[in-house]
């Protein structure tokens, strides 16, 4: 995953984001919710516009300078929606294991409270 550009307004990082997804280009908006609480509280004063996959940041980067260049790394709809559906599914197993060995640690520190404070 690689920076495209930062933007100090969300709108405008979205439109961007909506017009390289049109041309195949999978994307990802970074702090975008620190960004809308505020950025005094989060200390987000912009967002990152990346490329998911590196081999579409030269792409990315050469369309949003110049709406006529050619994208020759573009993705179908089915191959982006494929990408976005596995992206989802292994968030949610790695959060599920962090959860998993969390609990574990977390019960393994109790046992050991209540058995040297009964000891």
């Amino acid at each position: 995953m690689r920076l495209i550009a930062e933007y100090l307004d969300l709108m405008e990082a979205e439109d961007a984001a909506m017009r390289l997804r049109r041309e195949g280009i999978l994307t990802h908006i970074s702090s975008k919710h620190s960004f809308v609480i505020s950025g005094y509280v989060t200390g987000a004063f912009q967002v990152g516009l990346w490329a998911v996959l590196d081999s579409q940041y030269e792409d990315a980067r050469a369309y949003l300078a110049d709406e006529n260049h050619e994208v020759t790394s573009g993705l179908s709809e089915e191959e982006l929606s494929r990408l976005e559906t596995n992206a989802n599914q292994n968030s949610y197993t790695v959060f599920n294991r962090f959860l998993l060995v969390t609990g574990m640690l977390v019960l393994l520190v109790a046992l050991a409270l209540l058995y040297f404070t009964r000891h």
